[in-house]
Formats: C-alpha cells, structure tokens, sequence
C-alpha cells in the first residue's frame, strides 16, 4: 500500500506539467486541491461510513494540527523552498523526513538504531539525492534550506501525528479530518492572500482545468493518504515513511516515460540505491 501511494504521489509531476501554463502560481494550484479533497472525502465519508465522522474533541485538536502543520504547512514550505533553491535540493530535503521519524521512534517509541537502519537511511538519502539531480545543482540559498528543513519536519509531523495521535481511529477517520484543516486553510489562502476572482475566471474560461484538478486530488491526494493512513495499522511508521521514499523514483520514471526527459548515470544509480535501501529495510 505505501509503494503504491508512493507511486502515486510520484505522479504529482504530471499534473503539475498539465496545469503548468493555466495562469495559476503553485500555492493557488495546491489550495485548490486541498479544497477538492476536503469536499470530496466529505461526500465519501458520509456516504460510505458516517461513523468515520466520529472523533473525541481532544483527538480533533490534534487532526488540526496535523492538517495545518503536515499537509498546509508542508505544501507552504516545500513550494517557497522550490522557488528558493530548486527543485532538486528540496527534493532531497523533504527526504531527510525518513531520519526523523527514525529518531523520533528510538527516543519515543523505544526502537533500536542498528547499523542496518543507519545503512539505509544513508542509501536512501544519497540515492534520492541522485535521483534528484542534487549533483549538477548549485543552489546555497540559506534560507531556502531551512525552509526546505522545515518542510521535512511537517512532511515528518503528518506522518507521526496520523500514526500515534489518531492512530485508534479508521483509515477514513484519520485520512478525512486532517484533510478537512488542511482544505480550510486552503480556502483562506485563497480569500485572503490570492486573487479569487482571477481565479474563478481561469477555471471557468478553461472547464479541463477543473477536471485535471479533479483526478489530480483523486490521485495524489486521497488514495494516497487513505492507502499510507491504512498501512500504518500494519507497519511501524519508520518502516513506511521509508518505503514511502520510492516516490522520487517513481516520479523519474513517469518523466522519462510520459514527458521523455533525460536520465543521467547519477540518476540510474541513485535508482538501484533506492530499491537496495528498500530491499535491505525489509530484511
């Protein structure tokens, strides 16, 4: 379930090409999806499981939090740090996510650090690094690393929160409130800090922008959050926040295939790095 998600998440790229020249910058494009997927896993809830809605108030706090911090925060972040220093270094900074849900569960949760656990984690990075083409880039904007350090800590805070804090409730449960925080936010980006009529207009005058929202918060957003939500109740979260790391990857191989983008010897290796670290934490 979490390499399935991982590869839908790696998908995001397309969608991103396809709504690359509507008129709308990043942040709109991504409040527009959160909007979409609190809407829509509203109508699924409700007609699938109303007894999802169920959830004690103090557990609320915490799905809010997890929406505005580990799903807004993370999109805020990850995007400034894009514009700052590119998208390969965020790439790989968002991917420092693994170590940290790592380290959190040996002070919290009482896991030990092997070497194997240290081995991986460094085969994931490096190979993600390369993956991202981290090599050939030469960004040193100091703040867009620590924005870019910052959106591993939300990318890390979603994961841990969903896990531990919400972690009795169902799948539905735990993908639909912090998705509801997240929308809100979302919608008041929108009213308050974008152009919302320019807005209405881009999406009237052009219905196939609307739908290529559509399918883009279908696949990157809720089977990916209620398929990684529903892994969780069968592995510790260290576990699938490192399988989860196939997402670069997969995100490569749709370029090269769907958009015929070019893949260096960096980037291959970086590949087989990735797939050892997977194979080496199964074992």
């Amino acid at each position: 379930m979490v390499l399935i998600a991982a590869v839908l998440w790696g998908s995001n790229g397309i969608f991103v090409k396809l709504l690359a020249s509507s008129g709308l910058n990043s942040l709109e494009r991504s409040s527009i999806r959160l909007i979409i997927a609190a809407i829509l896993e509203t109508i699924i809830v409700y007609l699938s499981d109303r007894k999802s809605f169920n959830i004690e108030k103090k557990d609320l706090f915490s799905a809010a939090l997890i929406g505005i911090i580990g799903i807004f925060g993370f999109l805020c972040s990850y995007n400034q740090s894009i514009n700052l220093v590119g998208m390969a270094t965020a790439g790989v900074l968002i991917y420092l996510m693994p170590s940290i849900v790592m380290i959190y569960s040996c002070i919290f949760n009482g896991q030990k650090l092997t070497a194997n656990k240290i081995l991986v984690l460094i085969l994931n990075l490096i190979g993600c690094g390369m993956v991202s083409g981290i090599l050939s880039d030469q960004s040193g904007n100091i703040l867009g690393i620590v924005i870019g350090l910052f959106a591993a800590f939300c990318y890390a805070f979603n994961n841990i929160g969903v896990a531990t804090a919400l972690k009795k409730y169902s799948p539905l449960t735990k993908m639909y409130y912090p998705a509801l925080f997240a929308g809100i936010c979302g919608l008041l980006y929108l009213l308050i800090g974008s152009d919302i009529t320019k807005i209405g207009t881009i999406l009237i005058s052009d219905p196939k922008l609307i739908l290529i929202c559509l399918v883009w918060t279908i696949c990157c957003s809720i089977l990916t959050y209620y398929l990684f939500n529903s892994a969780l109740s069968y592995l510790d979260v260290s576990r699938a926040s490192l399988l989860s790391t196939f997402e670069p990857v997969a995100a490569v191989i749709f370029g090269v295939v769907l958009f015929h983008e070019q893949i260096d010897v960096f980037g291959i290796i970086g590949i087989i790095m990735v797939f050892v670290s997977l194979v080496l934490n199964e074992l």
